[in-house]
């Protein structure tokens, strides 16, 4: 006895006519391959810097509409009718309705979200009409889990739209005002503080909307800041679980930057010990905590801004973890009741393959499933779901009690996806520039594809990993400033060579480009003094001390130049000043190393030029780098001390170069893989350094 009746007859299509269900199947497998890809790829962007990979992820992005748009005429065109049909209709809404890990590929997505939306609504329409209409005719078996799934879907596709209406330019500010009027509070301010504790540090982790009213700053709301977590006492809360809270709330405070708010606490003392006194000195490696603490922070800055997370977060603590969970459910009743009703398939039709066309819809069923179960592990690893079961710890005392329930949060909150950085320096060398054919091939390529490709930039290099030495040389040059940055004066006066050696920091520093000018220099200077070292010395002989501060100043040099060549808008210099002294002194190297091919040979040439009279001529800065070279090669004459001149110099203008108004630059690079040079704003953001001087503190104790 058959376990399920045989499916309604289907109308055959006209012998002279074209039937389209191959070609619409074709397309579904495509459909489904762009979600797969979607789902894989969009959550690796912010972690990876490869074109390729964005490239693909942003192409695959922007083509779902009109992909949809062509299956769906294709599916009213063609002649003959699948009850599949209504199925792969649900499938091209899930298409439109994206990925939880994924709702924009770049800012411009967020401010376009008025057209987005009216972009995707008829099409939306139409699908639901196809389901709705023709899905009469398919078994009740397949009609319940359909309706379903069209239902979820329809709210996937709402979440994204109010998910970039929530961070789009005209509601940001309504959001960011709450944590703005919060930390303006006095009761905030004005209270006794302990960096290292965290006594006094109310930072929001979580409950802005109890505090949209007036006069919710009382205490016994419904919030939980970072003072609460660290006063919990429950045995799951070690120090990284509790930083990762601190991110959050941190996150939360850099985004009324993002938005144009004033930082009310920036001036306060509270705001400058809890980075020097607390972030930068608590733990046996405290760099390592304090950079942790900022790159999972730009985590949450990123999914806040390119994903769904932040707006089903604020909507229910475990709503995000709801929709996957569900779909997951839903597709795997789909893919068994269609193999039922597969099993039980009147073959007596006049369809031209009705078996097949079934296998495609189960196996295709089957993928969407796993995809569901991929983002939930996604979700359930991420910061956002820890978090909220942190939250939900604190503030749950049976929880904090039962061993049971402990082991299962302690497993849950040791899921790990990615790591949160691809923590890598981009390097660029000037010297090293990448001649001949394999440049001039990517050139025509960067305009043969609309600049689809990046065009050819002579000296870039692989990117190297951030290494713990640079972390420390960068930390130890924040404590020994106390905040008050310059631009390598400080290392040069703490190192007794500021009178050999000061001209190279301050000879243009009225001149617009200052800063750009000063990299240049320096960068040339360092890339000679390296070469200098090689040849002369073994690098066996050489203690260890001294090859870390070789690295640092390599490494540090050429990411500050592959700032200026491929990202100035995160420099203190506008853009335009800097690629026009970059392309300036390219030209300028171009002219000194005629004949010369391989680096070995520029640096010796240059090293063999006349620089007389170079000193304050900005069109000159090669000559310039070459003269400063000399002068750390002859004046110092002990490579340890050299070496540690241009690693403390370089560590200094990393965070000299830093702090920064345009806060949007940092937003629209984290998609793509984000700049240290982001961290070390946000880091300074943090201590209340948000220029290059110091700014006068006010007492804030009582």
């Amino acid at each position: 006895m058959d376990l399920a009746p045989n499916l309604p007859p289907t109308p055959s299509p006209p012998d002279d006519s074209e039937d389209n269900a191959t070609t619409v199947e074709a397309l579904v497998f495509v459909v489904v391959l762009a979600m797969f890809l979607l789902h894989v790829l969009g959550p690796l962007r912010r972690r990876l810097s490869h074109g390729l990979l964005h490239h693909t992820v942003v192409e695959v992005y922007t083509h779902s509409y009109p992909l949809v748009s062509f299956t769906i005429g294709l599916m009213k065109s063609s002649n003959s009718y699948y009850n599949d049909f209504v199925v792969w209709a649900v499938f091209l809404l899930l298409l439109l309705s994206g990925t939880d890990s994924l709702t924009a590929c770049r800012l411009s997505d967020i401010e376009n979200w008025k057209s987005i939306y009216v972009k995707y609504l008829p099409q939306g329409f139409i699908l639901v009409y196809i389901l709705v209409i023709f899905g009469q005719d398919i078994h009740r078996y397949l009609w319940y889990p359909l309706s379903a799934i069209l239902f979820v879907t329809v709210l996937k596709s709402y979440v994204m739209i109010a998910s970039m209406r929530m961070v789009s330019k005209t509601y940001l500010g309504k959001n960011a005002k709450v944590i703005a009027e919060y930390m303006q509070h006095k009761d905030n301010q004005l209270v006794a503080f302990n960096p290292v504790t965290m006594e006094g540090y109310r930072y929001l982790v979580a409950g802005e909307k109890y505090c949209v009213k007036r006069g919710a700053w009382k205490d016994g709301l419904k919030v939980t800041t970072v003072e609460q977590i660290w006063q919990c006492t429950g045995n799951l809360l070690v120090i990284e679980r509790k930083d990762l809270c601190l991110s959050m709330a941190l996150s939360k405070m850099l985004n009324r930057r993002f938005a144009g708010f004033k930082l009310s606490e920036a001036e306060l003392e509270k705001t400058h010990d809890f980075v020097f006194k607390g972030l930068l000195v608590v733990g046996d490696k405290p760099y390592q905590r304090a950079f942790r603490v900022i790159e999972e922070e730009l985590v949450f800055v990123h999914d806040m801004y390119y994903t769904r997370y932040s707006y089903l977060y604020q909507k229910g603590r475990f709503l995000a973890l709801s929709l996957p969970i569900i779909m997951f459910s839903l597709c795997l009743w789909l893919a068994l009741t269609s193999l039922l009703v597969n099993k039980h398939q009147d073959r007596n039709t006049n369809e031209p393959d009705p078996q097949g066309v079934m296998n495609s819809t189960i196996f295709i069923t089957v993928v969407l499933a796993f995809l569901e179960a991929y983002q939930l592990y996604l979700y359930i690893a991420s910061g956002w779901f820890k978090v909220a079961l942190i939250r939900s710890y604190v503030s749950t005392p049976f929880l904090q009690r039962s061993c049971c329930s402990e082991k299962i949060i302690d497993l849950i909150l040791k899921l790990k996806a990615f790591q949160p950085w691809k923590g890598t320096l981009d390097q660029y060398c000037l010297l090293h520039q990448e001649l001949g054919r394999k440049s001039r091939i990517k050139s025509c390529l960067y305009y043969a594809t609309l600049r689809l490709v990046d065009k050819a930039k002579k000296g870039r290099k692989k990117s190297v990993k951030l290494s713990e030495n640079v972390k420390k040389a960068i930390v130890d040059s924040l404590l020994a400033s106390n905040g008050h940055l310059t631009n390598g004066v400080t290392s040069l006066q703490n190192n007794g060579v500021h009178g050999h050696l000061s001209w190279a920091c301050d000879a243009t520093a009225a001149i617009d480009g200052a800063v750009t000018r000063t990299i240049l220099v320096w960068h040339i200077a360092t890339t000679l003094c390296e070469h200098q070292r090689d040849k002369q010395q073994p690098k066996e002989e050489e203690d260890v001390k001294t090859a870390e501060a070789v690295k640092t100043a390599s490494t540090l040099s050429k990411y500050c130049m592959h700032l200026v060549a491929f990202v100035p808008d995160l420099l203190p210099d506008h853009s335009s000043i800097s690629e026009s002294i970059l392309d300036q002194s390219i030209d300028e190297a171009g002219k000194l190393l005629k004949g010369a091919k391989d680096l070995k040979s520029r640096c010796e040439k240059l090293m063999e030029i006349s620089t007389h009279d170079c000193v304050g001529d900005e069109t000159r800065l090669v000559e310039q780098g070459v003269q400063l070279a000399r002068r750390l090669i002859e004046d110092i004459q002990e490579p340890a001390l050299r070496w540690k001149v241009l690693s403390d110099f370089w560590a200094e203008m990393m965070l000299y170069v830093s702090p920064s108004d345009n806060a949007r630059a940092h937003l629209e690079l984290l998609p793509r893989g984000g700049e240290f040079i982001t961290h070390l704003w946000a880091l300074l953001t943090h201590a209340g350094v948000l220029n290059r001087g110091g700014p006068a503190r006010s007492n804030n104790v009582v």
